[in-house]
């Protein structure tokens, strides 16, 4: 088993409230939702994800991509000749 370090954190108590929500509707603990949110944000570092749609929800985003014309994932005209 790793080594696991016990440290405080300071924050203030309308973030920490709203952490403690959140966690709560997840059904799990503070620490392991900060230990989780931890884990999220370095590996995306790690790996150079770029944050552009950080905010934007994928329940948000699924209309807009029904009205796309060019949809992606069907075939190219030339796709369509190679491969139908």
């Amino acid at each position: 088993m790793s080594q696991v370090v016990t440290t405080n954190l300071r924050i203030e108590r309308a973030d920490w409230l709203q952490i403690k929500t959140m966690a709560a509707e997840l059904g799990m603990s503070v620490n392991k939702f900060i230990n989780q949110l931890i884990r999220r944000v370095t590996t995306k570092e790690q790996l150079g994800v770029i944050n552009d749609y950080q905010n934007a929800s994928i329940w948000e985003e699924l209309p807009k991509l029904a009205k796309i014309k060019n949809k992606p994932g069907k075939l190219s005209a030339d796709d369509e000749i190679i491969y139908a």
